[in-house]
């Protein structure tokens, strides 16, 4: 199924296009409060931004990944990003999500994975999804709590790279 754009109160969901990255770049992904945590690291470039992009642009179609840039409906600013990613090693699709800094702690986050956890619900059939969060990272946890997920045990995640490795605390939620 092709990613959809879905839409909140304050955001609209959409797919990433090339014509982002400068926002994307300066908003999130240069940033490295915001990826300490991600199994991403820290884009050094505009370039490494634009990137990242393409893949995603190439996914767009793609029945393992669906993912989002998260627009604030008021400005216009891309602010975030998220999705779900179908993770091998649990059998089910697993919720991420990240957001620049000047809108943590609003439950724009919280808003965000809300509708993509009804998308999985609704438009793809899910009965389970799988998240974590390093234990470290406080926020992610009460955002994952929040969406009801159940705590499932501790476990360890490693950057795409293999370069950051993290002590995590592991959910599912029963859709």
């Amino acid at each position: 199924m092709k990613t959809p754009i879905l839409e909140t109160d304050r955001l609209i969901l959409r797919t990433f296009k090339a014509e982002d990255a400068q926002m994307v770049f300066n908003n999130w992904t240069s940033d490295a409060d915001v990826a300490k945590f991600m199994r991403w690291t820290v884009h050094k470039s505009i370039e490494d931004t634009l990137e990242w992009i393409n893949a995603e642009i190439e996914l767009v179609e793609n029945d393992t990944v669906y993912n989002w840039v998260f627009v604030l409906k008021e400005t216009g600013e891309l602010i975030g990003s998220g999705g779900l990613i179908y993770n091998k090693e649990k059998a089910m699709y697993e919720l991420g999500y990240n957001i620049m800094k000047k809108y943590w702690n609003l439950g724009i986050t919280t808003e965000a994975s809300k509708i993509i956890i009804e998308f999985a619900k609704e438009q793809l059939g899910l009965s389970k999804i799988f998240c974590c969060h390093a234990k470290e990272n406080v926020a992610s946890g009460k955002i994952i709590s929040k969406l009801g997920f159940k705590y499932t045990g501790d476990a360890v995640y490693c950057s795409w790279d293999n370069t950051k490795k993290f002590n995590c605390c592991e959910y599912i939620l029963d859709l």
